[in-house]
């Protein structure tokens, strides 16, 4: 009979796990909470001792395997919503950016992200609901939609604006976007003063500290590689496990995990010739874009290959305001002039000095009102137009106001996109056209404000006072841009990506504009931002479990 006591035990299958599983925080914990315990065990037999190791060891290696490990690529809004998903529930995550820094173009959002029945919304006195989110993104989308994708997308928003919020962001102020019935696009309230806070912007900055914190306390929970590029997409015995990827300095290397979730966007960028544009939207490779230039589609691609089915591929959206900078007119990558600003009020006119359209439309139908109903604008007039057909945005300082003055003043006093005028007469002089025209506009745009008449082009929503001809009016150039695709990788409502015979590829997820389904035909400003999180989240949850699942397996 001998005596051990607890302190040498614990110390003992401390040393012994650390040597087989790593280093554990869980267990860390217990040994050292013992460390002072009196107790002492007795065993009457070396055989006794070691039958209770062996019992031991079999009870306590689920609680010391290995952090189930997921893959994420790509750090926009998706990618850092499932990986905070991930971390937040306990597994770890390997972030792949090809870029410098995350961000992608989830980073230059500028309208905000929608959600149905918020909180907010009702303060407001907004009466909305899940269905009737569904409702306007199924008719913006034509009825080509993913319509389970779309109830996931309309029930989980309240939700996705919450997860916002629990990270930091203020999204206090609504805007009502074109194509909406209600106002329901939550944005981050601009100052009266001092710096503007970009809603994009400000989203990603929240979630990177987030994540940095929970890094912080747990170093092993979240790895991030910038400017590695994924080449290949690592498949064994029928299930993705990893990917090949190819660094700065041109390094090729695997990263390995339990499941994958690609995060990796669009291709509103992918310009070359055999380019996805080129193959499904010859039509719009005559546009500009809003896009980063690593917007090429690489998950795509590499998914295609893999064997993933593509969905609404040819479903391109031209945004119809990307502002045409003075100094640079024929520029191929253009600022997206905010379907905020038309929200708070802003007017569309063309080089006539005529309203042509709804400014609340659709972004489809905006769009094409400015290919058929406005002309280019020659550069005696702010630098012009490049030969593209333009149209003029308007607003006075109520619509300013309304927008954010330190928002407008980076679009009006850094980049120089607004021109200020003293009033239209001075306007239709610097447009070359009578002042009786412009002057016809804007007295009939208030008459319809008031109530006297209705809008020949159906609009109904009027955020701000008209602009009288006689007060001070703001001016730029915008032009149709190349914004957002909305085909991609077919996926389930768990973020499975499907192959060509529909069933799902084990392993892989995706969420964000990499996938197809959820918009259809034509995207509703503000529903980027909430498939991102609704669908980050969702694809984190579901590779979360698979790897789990997988690192149990291994057990």
């Amino acid at each position: 009979m001998f005596e051990l006591p607890v302190y040498k035990i614990m110390g003992f299958f401390f040393l012994i796990f650390i040597q087989f599983f790593g280093f554990n925080p869980f267990l860390s914990n217990i040994c050292f909470s013992l460390c002072n315990c009196p107790l002492i065990f007795t065993f009457r037999t070396v055989q006794n001792l070691m039958n209770w190791v062996l019992f031991s060891v079999a009870v306590m290696a689920p609680l010391m395997a290995a952090e189930p490990t997921v893959v994420v690529v790509g750090g926009g809004l998706a990618g850092l919503s499932a990986s905070l998903e991930i971390i937040t529930e306990g597994g770890r995550v390997i972030l792949i950016e090809g870029e410098n820094n995350t961000g992608g173009n989830s980073a230059k959002a500028s309208s905000g992200i929608n959600g149905a029945g918020t909180d907010t919304q009702e303060k407001l006195g907004i009466h909305d609901s899940p269905e009737l989110l569904v409702k306007d993104t199924l008719s913006a989308g034509d009825d080509e939609n993913d319509k389970v994708l779309v109830k996931i997308l309309a029930e989980k928003s309240v939700e996705a604006v919450q997860f916002l919020r629990n990270v930091g962001v203020d999204l206090t102020d609504i805007n009502l976007c074109g194509g909406h019935s209600v106002p329901r696009t939550h944005w981050i309230p601009s100052p009266k003063e001092g710096r503007p806070i970009p809603a994009g912007f400000e989203i990603m900055k929240r979630l990177r500290t987030r994540l940095n914190e929970l890094q912080e306390k747990n170093p092993e929970s979240f790895r991030l590689m910038t400017q590695t590029k994924m080449v290949g997409i690592i498949r064994e015995e029928g299930k993705v496990v990893g990917v090949e990827v190819l660094s700065a300095k041109g390094e090729q290397s695997k990263v390995t995990g339990d499941s994958v979730i690609l995060a990796t966007g669009g291709f509103s960028a992918d310009r070359s010739n055999d380019s996805l544009l080129s193959e499904f939207g010859k039509q719009t490779l005559g546009f500009p874009s809003t896009n980063g230039a690593f917007a090429k589609g690489d998950g795509v691609k590499i998914a295609r290959a893999l064997g993933a089915k593509l969905v609404g591929m040819e479903r391109i959206q031209i945004h119809p305001t990307a502002f045409v900078d003075p100094k640079e007119p024929a520029a191929g990558t253009k600022f997206l002039a905010a379907e905020a600003l038309r929200g708070k009020g802003a007017l569309l006119i063309n080089s006539e000095g005529k309203r042509f359209g709804n400014e609340l439309g659709r972004r489809d139908y905006t769009t094409n009102r400015i290919l058929e109903h406005a002309k280019p604008i020659g550069e005696d007039f702010q630098g012009g137009s490049a030969e593209r057909n333009a149209a003029i945005m308007l607003m006075n300082e109520a619509t300013i106001d309304a927008f954010g003055r330190p928002a407008f003043n980076f679009y009006a006093i850094v980049k120089k996109f607004f021109k200020k005028y003293e009033n239209s007469e001075e306007l239709a002089k610097a447009l070359n056209v009578e002042y009786s025209v412009i002057k016809a506009t804007l007295d009939d745009y208030k008459e319809i404000f008031e109530g006297k008449k209705e809008d020949p082009f159906g609009k109904k929503a009027f955020p701000v006072s008209a602009i009288s001809p006689h007060e001070p009016i703001y001016a730029a150039i915008v032009v149709p841009a190349i914004h957002y695709t909305m085909g991609g990788l077919k996926i389930d409502e768990h973020a499975r990506v499907i192959d060509e015979q529909e069933k799902p590829i084990d392993g892989l997820y995706a969420a964000g504009e990499v996938t197809g389904g959820v918009h259809g035909s034509n995207r509703l400003g503000g529903n980027s931002l909430l498939e991102c999180v609704v669908f980050g989240r969702v694809a984190g949850r579901s590779g979360l479990q698979v790897a789990t699942n997988a690192s149990r397996s291994e057990l």
